[in-house]
């Protein structure tokens, strides 16, 4: 059962009568058993280990909270191995068997594997980071041990966001339940709205320019010329898209319910800088590794570095470089396990790293060329070289091997397409249509006339959104891409 089918569409709507018809004490319960019953659709098997986890971090949170000193902090190192144990084995496990083999068995490098037979639970990376981030939250004091294990349990399996996230933190689900929760219209509009970009963004952008996408990337030898440079721009926008619009309906979904989630992606193609570009691009997962892998990293080193400088640099650079080194590299490999994903995440540390290392000469020539910060072509140039990076990062996720990335990347060419143009024409007017809808929305405070727009028009512009959905709805069947991870 996916979020665009007959059969969800069906599931929810029982859930939502259900919710709220249900006396308020018994409304967490009805959205505990409804996500149990969605994800046990995804396999009985995957139920079992996340209900297994639910359980150990219930009991490990109040032992945790029990306990100080020592013993409260060796309670904590054996729940977090607990809680990623799952994780490392059914993703991991293959992955580092076959590297240390290739490493001593050079004839192997290169080749793939399977050792063990395991099925990855779906969306097992999502409420891994939950389950972690809960813990490390009891443990450092932040928020209390919750007593009620309905509430717990409806946090990390809560049906919207256990396939894909958005990564929410617990503190800021649990509260909602401490008061009634009635049905409201206003966010019932909020909701379906949110819902009805998400399947368009999913729907009718990032499943047709898949359809592209898959031709370039299976074949790009036989593509030397433009093809491949759309095929990365295209890519671009069907990874955003997909994720985008999985999180939009995510959030609509729990909206209607009447429970706030935190915002995933705030037009991360706007962004003006790599750095500003992770402060809007999967914000849930972002904020996720600054507050509990990077900042518990740098700390960790201020507190034994006390010198104004190490190894010829400042302090202060070092820490950041080691700070930002690992926790993307380790971002690279939460998306998957393989070399690709490590090396894109190493990228966007380089990235990172490097504009924090050239941050005052480039404010320096700024100052000597007598540019303002908010000149129009040198904002517009930030954002088309901020993209251009982050797309041609791309290239090492959407590749099943790193001999494929070089592939890729060696038969690019500036020739025009000698095939397939008529695709490229509409796949790019598509995307133009698009740009403009999301520009739209980002200035939507800005431009007068799209706060006069009356109701029945807004009306008739999202029954066109649908109409759009179903003609261009050949196969519904496509999983969310992040599923995978």
């Amino acid at each position: 059962m996916t979020l665009i089918s007959t059969g969800f569409l069906a599931f929810f709507l029982a859930v939502f009568l259900l919710y709220f018809f249900a006396p308020r004490k018994a409304q967490p319960a009805v959205l505990l058993a409804a996500s149990l019953l969605f994800y046990g659709s995804q396999g009985l098997s995957f139920l079992l280990v996340l209900i297994v986890e639910i359980g150990f971090v219930y009991v490990c949170a109040l032992w945790i909270e029990k306990f100080t000193g020592f013993k409260r902090k060796r309670i904590l190192l054996l729940s977090l191995l607990g809680v990623l144990s799952p994780l490392i084995v059914f993703k991991y496990l293959n992955f580092v068997i076959q590297s240390v083999y290739s490493f001593f068995h050079s004839s192997a490098a290169g080749k793939s594997f399977l050792w063990l037979s395991l099925i990855l639970p779906i969306g097992i990376s999502f409420y891994t980071l939950k389950s972690v981030s809960y813990l490390l939250d009891v443990y450092y004091s932040r928020i209390q041990a919750e007593k009620n294990p309905i509430l717990l349990g409806l946090y990390i399996s809560f049906f919207p966001q256990i396939l894909a996230g958005p990564i929410e933190r617990s503190r800021n689900f649990l509260c909602q339940f401490r008061t009634d929760n009635v049905l409201n219209l206003a966010h019932l509009s909020q909701g379906l709205k949110l819902v009805t970009w998400g399947i368009f963004k999913k729907v009718v952008i990032a499943d047709q320019l898949a359809k592209y996408v898959n031709i370039i990337f299976d074949r790009p030898q036989d593509f030397p010329d433009l093809s491949l440079i759309f095929g990365l721009i295209f890519y671009s926008f069907q990874i955003y898209c997909d994720f985008s619009g999985y999180s939009d309906m995510a959030i609509g979904l729990a909206k209607i319910l009447g429970i706030d989630s935190m915002e995933n992606f705030h037009y991360p193609y706007f962004s003006r800088s790599v750095v500003e570009f992770w402060s809007r691009w999967h914000i849930s997962l972002s904020t996720w590794l600054r507050d509990y892998l990077f900042l518990p990293i740098t700390y960790a080193l201020s507190r034994k570095i006390r010198v104004e400088r190490f190894l010829l640099v400042k302090t202060e650079f070092f820490m950041y470089f080691l700070g930002v080194g690992m926790t993307m590299l380790l971002c690279g490999l939460w998306h998957g396990a393989g070399w690709t994903f490590v090396v894109w995440g190493g990228v966007h540390g380089f990235y990172l790293i490097f504009s924090r290392a050239t941050k005052k000469v480039r404010y320096a020539g700024l100052k000597w060329l007598h540019l303002r910060k908010d000149n129009a072509f040198l904002d517009g140039w930030k954002k088309l070289s901020t993209f251009f990076l982050v797309t041609l990062a791309w290239v090492f996720f959407r590749s099943t091997s790193l001999a494929n990335v070089w592939l890729y990347l060696r038969n690019i060419s500036f020739r025009l397409p000698q095939k397939g143009v008529g695709q490229l024409l509409f796949f790019s007017s598509l995307l133009v249509v698009f740009l403009v809808a999301e520009a739209l929305m980002k200035n939507k405070d800005k431009i007068r006339f799209l706060k006069k727009i009356p109701g029945p028009i807004q009306v008739i512009a999202y029954a066109l959104f649908l109409c759009l959905i179903i003609i261009l709805a050949a196969d519904t069947s496509n999983e969310f891409l992040y599923f995978r991870f």
